[in-house]
């Protein structure tokens, strides 16, 4: 699940150096996970349920016999769906710690059928695409582009405003269909939180994507697929928790301090930055996949790339442990709070987990 909690309007960015290939990941096999799916009540098999991993391009549909098999999973801590139109969905936490395959069964309750009374409330139709502008700028980010991002099915969308808190809120009853063809992916997003607190101008979300893979048209096509990934992955806040954990943030671009506060704090100006060592923060962990950050603070960090443009953002984090996946993401969304250009990046610059840059 990708979860994020940021400020709209601050930047910031953290420097950190660390004993090259000290956290290196050791070349393990993936592992399949196969299983069937049933219903609970009655025991039949499921065909047609969608199982895949959160946040990945890994998944399958079910066959007639409700069996499924998910290759390439590589070890570590993920988060399986399973879900299917008139049944609830089912998720729960996957931890691969051998490179053995894994057998998984699951049973779907079938959705009640909720008898009664609807209200019935017209929104103005102005009012409600005014909404959906909003919505959309805030929820793909700073690469929003309304010819090449797309909400396939925006009529499921219900926004709503908190008066206490000043807060404005999208809930969707089903998932999200996308399609972005800037990077080449349609993705389903399963949205369990979207907030933007209009006075302060922060946002918090969390949601849950399954991406596919999409069907260039032509190698023109193709490469400009290939070129904004690569524009979208360096620079990136999965690039730069990568490039900490291999020890490498010198050579990829990145200047990283920490700081007792953030821009908006009045002493900003005059704050010393002082160099981290992340080797000291970083442990080890039970997997070969992972790390451990032991770090509690704010982190100014300002990534210049190799055509020379550089942009700055801030980093705080809400956690004194956080487990990190070597590929550059966190299992906890909510253990950092990010400012400036890695808060503007959202879902039209999101790569799926298992994307590696070419």
């Amino acid at each position: 699940m990708e979860k994020f909690f940021n400020s709209l309007t601050r930047p910031w960015f953290f420097v950190i150096f660390l004993t090259p290939n000290h956290f290196m990941a050791q070349t393990i096999s993936p592992v399949a996970i196969s299983g069937q799916v049933k219903d609970t009540a009655t025991g039949n098999a499921l065909p047609n349920a969608n199982v895949f991993l959160a946040n990945t391009t890994l998944g399958a549909v079910t066959d007639a016999h409700g069996r499924f098999s998910i290759t390439r999973v590589n070890l570590g801590t993920h988060e399986i769906w399973v879900s299917l139109l008139g049944y609830e969905i089912h998720k729960q936490p996957l931890r691969v710690i051998e490179a053995k395959d894994l057998q998984i069964n699951f049973s779907l309750k079938a959705k009640a059928v909720e008898m009664g009374g609807i209200d019935v409330v017209a929104e103005a139709p102005r009012e409600w695409k005014k909404n959906l502008k909003n919505f959309e700028e805030l929820f793909w980010g700073n690469s929003y582009d309304d010819e090449e991002c797309k909400i396939l099915n925006p009529e499921i969308l219900d926004f709503t405003a908190d008066q206490e808190t000043d807060c404005f809120i999208a809930k969707a009853p089903q998932p999200l269909q996308i399609a972005n063809r800037r990077l080449g992916y349609r993705a389903q997003f399963y949205l369990q939180e979207f907030r933007y607190y209009l006075s302060d101008k922060e946002i918090k979300y969390a949601f849950t994507p399954k991406f596919d893979e999409l069907m260039p048209a032509d190698e023109k096509e193709k490469k400009k697929w290939r070129d904004n990934r690569l524009k979208a992955y360096y620079g990136s806040f999965r690039h730069f928790l990568t490039a900490m954990v291999a020890g490498g943030l010198p050579e990829e671009g990145y200047v990283v301090a920490s700081l007792p506060g953030l821009p908006w704090d009045y002493q900003y100006n005059r704050y010393v930055r002082r160099p981290v060592d992340f080797a000291n923060y970083l442990s080890a962990s039970l997997l070969p996949t992972e790390v451990e950050l032991n770090f509690q603070g704010c982190l100014e960090i300002t990534y210049t790339s190799p055509n020379g443009v550089t942009q700055k953002s801030w980093m705080v984090t809400n956690r004194e442990h956080i487990l990190l996946n070597k590929n550059g993401y966190a299992y906890d969304g909510y253990a950092f709070v990010l400012y400036g250009h890695w808060f503007l990046q959202r879902v039209a610059d999101m790569l799926p987990r298992d994307y590696v840059p070419e």
